[in-house]
């Protein structure tokens, strides 16, 4: 075996195994190898696991990310939080985020459960590949690679951050009666058993190449005078619908259900913002505890208790949006 090859390989053992020391369990892992045992490319890995001081230094089992030099990619070795930051992240008892990818989708998770994130069918990822060749040059290389493999890969990344004193030790991931999850799913069925069938709501939108809209042959100015509600502020730019007739977008559908936020243009479904296991319900308690509601000018209390209230109606309910763009 020749010198050079020799020590590239003996580098790549040395790095796998410092990655290794810094893994820990990771959300959906051994999924993707259960579903692709026919495929040429399988990685499936346990999440890499970063650790962050008081001061924002980043460290990966134990050793600081900047002793590890060329052995990690720029990006990582300079890693590091601001102290502003982690103090913020302290104060909202916001403990560890990570992201994962399973065959079905890309999972975010903090503090143990998900927040609303992306998850796709095959037929989804083969409609974003076509959307991103239509795009062409606007869209990133990188993602053009990562598309067709996408399903094949499981990695994932946790960044773990200082626990205040006092506060209770939250794992890596939640489940059961305590979690969002059920408590979501719980909330939707007491509403579903009181309205009986879900509420539905359709509307059409047809643009024009300025960016005026109407539904229903009624103008944003009718409607707007109408009803007294801001929906001058649904016109869009004229470039962005002229750009859109270009690349040959001829419609677009958005729609809610109680999997998520659907897209599909052109007829084609896009994957899925999805909510089904009480990933909004968890987003508005991190968000409470972070006091981003305070700024509404309410008792954050009371504004949590209402969005609570409501979320299973939204969730329950089938909205659909369909716009239309001017032929070429």
């Amino acid at each position: 075996m020749p010198v050079k090859r020799f020590w590239l390989l003996a580098a790549l053992a040395v790095f796998a195994a410092f990655m290794l020391t810094g893994c820990g369990a990771r959300a959906g892992a051994g999924e993707t190898a259960a579903t692709t045992t026919d495929a040429a490319l399988v990685v499936d890995l346990p999440a890499l696991t970063i650790d962050f001081d008081g001061d924002g230094a980043a460290s990966l089992g134990g050793v600081p990310l900047s002793s590890f030099g060329a052995l990690l990619p720029a990006a990582l070795t300079d890693l590091k939080l601001d102290k502003a930051t982690i103090d913020q992240l302290t104060a909202a008892n916001i403990q560890h985020i990570q992201i994962t990818t399973v065959p079905s989708g890309l999972l975010i998770m903090v503090n143990g459960e998900p927040i609303p994130s992306m998850r796709w069918t095959d037929e989804q990822l083969a409609n974003l590949g076509d959307l991103v060749e239509l795009l062409g040059p606007s869209v990133p290389s990188a993602v053009k690679a990562v598309l067709p493999i996408i399903t094949d890969v499981g990695v994932g990344v946790a960044l773990r951050f200082p626990v205040a004193q006092g506060a209770e030790m939250i794992p890596m991931q939640v489940a059961g009666d305590a979690s969002a999850a059920a408590a979501a799913q719980a909330a939707q069925q007491a509403f579903m058993a009181e309205v009986g069938v879900a509420p539905v709501i359709r509307i059409p939108v047809i643009y024009d190449m300025e960016g005026n809209y109407t539904v229903q042959g009624i103008s944003d100015a009718e409607w707007q005078a109408l009803t007294g509600a801001p929906f001058g502020q649904l016109k869009l730019d004229a470039q962005l619908v002229q750009d859109a007739v270009a690349a040959g977008i001829t419609n677009a559908t958005v729609r809610t259900d109680a999997a998520g936020i659907h897209i599909a243009l052109n007829g084609k479904e896009l994957p899925v913002l999805g909510w089904a296991q009480g990933e909004l319900n968890h987003l508005l308690k991190l968000a409470a505890g972070a006091g981003l509601l305070d700024s509404t000018g309410m008792d954050s209390a009371a504004v949590s208790g209402l969005v609570s209230a409501l979320l299973p109606a939204i969730q329950s309910s089938n909205v659909e949006i369909n716009v239309t763009f001017p032929a070429q």
